[in-house]
């Protein structure tokens, strides 16, 4: 069930040097990743999540965000695992959303 979440082998990462834009754009070419969004900016620091393609690899978009992402300071990274809350919205919420409309 974790695999149907979007986290699913999400690559969370905390860099120092950059903006959050500049590290979106950088980020936004990496193989294997659908989409790059920042969780948060503080104190020089900037916390991006990168979501994997439904055909990524274990391993291959971590490898290739550390990559793209060496310019920087890269003080953590680490591979995210699947949501069951976040499964349940999704299977759930279209059902709630049609009896609401009722």
């Amino acid at each position: 069930m974790k695999q149907k979440s979007d986290f699913a082998g999400a690559v969370l990462l905390i860099v120092r040097g950059t903006q959050g834009a500049q590290l979106v754009e950088k980020l936004s070419g990496v193989a294997n990743a659908r989409r790059t969004a920042i969780v948060k900016e503080e104190n020089g620091r900037v916390w991006a999540r990168v979501y994997p393609k439904v055909e990524s690899h274990n391993g291959d978009l971590a490898r290739n965000v550390l990559t793209a992402a060496s310019a920087w300071q890269v003080e953590e990274l680490h591979t995210e695992e699947g949501r069951l809350d976040e499964v349940f919205r999704s299977i759930t919420l279209p059902d709630t959303g049609k009896e609401v409309a009722k």
